[in-house]
């Protein structure tokens, strides 16, 4: 923590009370519960401290607040477990001793508050880590306890796009199995459980128990066949695949058959589905004229330019996008989590004019051909059923294959494919370095709906100092140089909520979090407690004050109407610190 500007007062040393200027400054080492050092902190002496101190009399001091930086990254938020302690001077040594109640202390046992967590997002099945990040307020007390749910990729501005893998959320693969949708229809298969990591705060410091790791689990890919036949014979066939959050480019139509000498059978038209994380789903099986219209009629021309190639719908494309059920941007279709694992069947028949029976018809399909630099594909290859082919190895800039062609056979469903492999070697010639100048963009999510807005009221701080912020580029920054001094009250003239968090504004540019401070009316009057043994008092905190509690139909003054807690309870504080819930008493 940073050295405070003023005279600082050290353990033995020796000094002058007279001589103390309005405020001084004790060092004191803190400590977590681990035992672990975390920073020296200091506890301020003001002039109320000097003046009893002068005057021969004890003073209290209240313990200072640390923040610490963890040493995985982010940060950690102490409270001392001394909530005060008592300075005595000796004016012969001239000195001073601290005591807690009636042991003298030198060091400062601190619980841990709040602070952020480190999380590591790995692949579950690589078990490489694709991205870290801090998390705030992972730490801070709250009603979910000693536990926190861990944020999603989606929800972090600066995570990298995450493509072939479900996002941070405890998926149910056996539930989903296991799930009837007839007897629950409600329930459903819980696929996106938020993740939730449990945590001891007691065992928690710069060192250790600050980090967690979250595994991303592989989804199976969407895959999409395409199949047109001719008399009933394969004619052409196509394979796509695509991984989640990943898309489906526009693809190169092939050659159709001739309107002119064949007709397409728009009743044959038929979709199939089946899904791998829902086997109980079956297949499902769709035919039929308004199953064509559904897919081609009602989304042809939605697909790009490319709607029409030599005066013959774009069937391929537009078929892609009426069976995957997604809004095609970019000339792309985007893979969203529920057509994970689908895999997509659409058949297209035509029929000749005059039909040709024998059995030399040509198919057009993809060839793939394995290579040591991954799966090579050979679009729109043309051969007679039954045949074996020859097929142009493709070229890979800066690579020589060990072979020109590869064998490929026309199979009876409408596929090609081949046995051989190919081999690339770098050629021997320089190679130009790439450039590491990347540009970057600026992924932060648009937070200009985010504008403050008129709020009128007043605020109060609780038992520690409050942190202050201020808005740069559309979020929430830490001020390093002021808080909110502890038991404060404060005027507030704007509202602003940014991610999920409120904020009200006390000076220019100045925030507080509405989990750091309580709303409160200035309003007095009277109440009177109920006819019940004990009417429980509470702190600011909304702690239960067990020493302390009102009699049984007494009366008692107020001087404000607070709104405490998370769902902010009507109270009534009746002394300093010390509310009572509005729902125990009444008023006349």
């Amino acid at each position: 923590m940073p050295v405070p500007n003023g005279q600082i007062l050290n353990f033995d040393e020796k000094f002058d009370l007279n001589e103390l200027g309005s405020e001084a400054f004790i060092p004191i080492e803190a400590y977590a519960e681990t035992g672990k050092f975390l920073e020296v902190g200091y506890i301020k002496l003001n002039q109320r401290n000097i003046w009893d101190l002068q005057e021969k009399k004890k003073t209290t001091v209240a313990t200072p607040t640390i923040e610490t930086e963890s040493n995985a990254g982010g940060y950690l938020e102490y409270e001392a477990s001394n909530v005060n302690l008592n300075m005595v001077y000796d004016e012969k040594k001239q000195t001073f001793t601290l005591f807690d109640k009636e042991t003298p202390v030198r060091k400062i046992t601190c619980e841990l508050t709040d602070g952020s967590a480190t999380i590591h997002y790995l692949f579950k099945d690589t078990k490489k880590e694709f991205f870290t990040a801090q998390q705030e307020d992972a730490f801070a007390y709250h009603e979910r306890g000693d536990k926190f749910m861990v944020s999603t990729l989606k929800e972090i501005d600066d995570s990298p796009k995450l493509i072939g893998y479900f996002d941070a959320y405890d998926l149910d693969f056996e539930g989903f199995t296991q799930w009837d949708p007839l007897n629950d229809i409600d329930g459903g298969a819980k696929s996106d459980e938020p993740i939730i990591k449990k945590f001891d705060r007691k065992t928690i410091d710069k060192e250790s128990n600050n980090e967690f790791n979250v595994y991303l689990e592989k989804a199976m890919p969407y895959t999409i066949n395409y199949k047109v036949y001719l008399d009933n014979k394969p004619y052409f066939s196509k394979k796509i695949t695509a991984e989640l959050n990943d898309q489906i480019p526009l693809q190169d139509e092939p050659k159709m058959p001739d309107s002119s000498l064949a007709t397409l059978n728009k009743d044959k038209t038929a979709f199939s589905t089946i899904y791998e994380y829902l086997p109980q789903l079956g297949t499902t099986i769709r035919t039929g004229s308004v199953l064509y219209r559904k897919i081609f009629e009602q989304n042809f021309g939605k697909v790009g330019s490319a709607s029409s190639i030599d005066n013959q719908p774009n069937f391929l494309n537009t078929g892609i996008y009426g069976i995957s059920g997604e809004k095609l941007e970019d000339n792309q279709v985007l893979v969203k989590l529920e057509n994970a694992g689908r895999t997509s069947t659409l058949e297209l028949y035509y029929e000749s004019n005059q039909s040709d029976e024998t059995d030399d018809n040509e198919v057009t399909a993809d060839v793939t051909i394995s290579s040591n630099l991954g799966n090579q594909v050979v679009p729109n290859v043309t051969g007679k059923i039954g045949s074996d082919i020859s097929v142009t190895v493709p070229v890979i800039s800066g690579h020589v294959a060990d072979k020109k062609t590869v064998t490929a056979h026309v199979n009876q469903d409408g596929t090609i494919t081949t046995k051989e492999k190919i081999t690339y070697t770098i050629q021997n010639t320089a190679i130009d370095k790439p450039n590491n100048n990347n540009s970057s963009t600026n992924n932060d999510a648009d937070t200009s709906s985010n504008l403050p807005s008129k709020y009128n009221g007043l605020i109060a701080t609780m038992k520690k100092n409050v942190n202050l912020y201020d808005i740069k580029d559309g979020k929430m920054v830490k001020n390093k140089q002021r808080q909110l001094a502890a038991l404060s009250d404060w005027k507030v003239d704007q509202i602003i909520t940014l991610n999920g968090t409120k904020y009200y504004r006390v000076a220019t540019n100045e925030w507080v979090k509405d989990h750091d401070i309580y709303r409160y009316i200035n309003q007095s009057g009277v109440i009177n407690t109920k006819n019940v043994s004990i009417t429980n008092l509470f702190s600011a905190e909304t702690q239960l004050i067990n020493n302390r509690g009102l009699a049984n139909d007494t009366a008692w003054k107020y001087d404000r109407i607070a709104y405490l807690g998370d769902n902010e309870t009507k109270h009534y504080r009746v002394a300093t610190n010390e509310f009572v819930k509005a729902s125990d008493v009444f008023t006349k």
